[in-house]
């Protein structure tokens, strides 16, 4: 398992998104989040997208994880640990 910075793309954030359920904003919404996001965070399993976060704030006091999912059939598997520790690095 690995996890890749900055490598969240809108269709990928939009597959990750619907998998647990929500209902998906529209891709122009999504492309501009991530173009003002400060770090994204995804987790591949065998060369598979199965988790993601954002990383979001002001720069300087405050940042928060947003857009915390992992695919339901990967979940209690450690996946969520390994994104929150590699966001925390």
């Amino acid at each position: 398992m690995e996890v890749k910075i900055n490598a969240l793309t809108p269709e990928l954030f939009l597959r990750l998104y619907t998998s647990v359920g929500w209902e998906p904003p529209c891709v122009e919404q999504v492309e501009r989040a991530l173009k003002n996001t400060i770090a994204t965070f995804t987790a591949y399993r065998n060369q598979q997208a199965v988790g993601m976060a954002r990383l979001i704030g002001d720069g300087g006091l405050s940042f928060y994880i947003k857009d915390f999912a992992v695919m339901p059939s990967h979940q209690a598997k450690g996946i969520g640990t390994l994104l929150l520790d590699s966001l925390e690095r």
